[in-house]
């Protein structure tokens, strides 16, 4: 039976790969993965209300994005 790797990019340099012999394989190995999307969503959502801080980009200066 052939082999099939999903790769799926998470952004430049990141990325994770899942690997299966059947879609049933690789869609159960994905189950929970909407979970996972809303994690990674709410810690970028934090981390960019953190960095910038009124919405605007760029700041106007290097110190409004400390």
């Amino acid at each position: 039976m052939a082999s099939m790797t999903l790769r799926i990019r998470l952004g430049p340099l990141v990325y994770f790969e899942v690997d299966g012999d059947t879609c049933t394989e690789l869609a159960t190995a994905l189950e929970g993965f909407e979970e996972l999307n809303e994690k990674v969503d709410a810690l970028c959502s934090d981390l960019a209300s953190r960095v910038y801080r009124d919405g605007k980009w760029p700041p106007e200066s290097y110190e409004e994005a400390e």
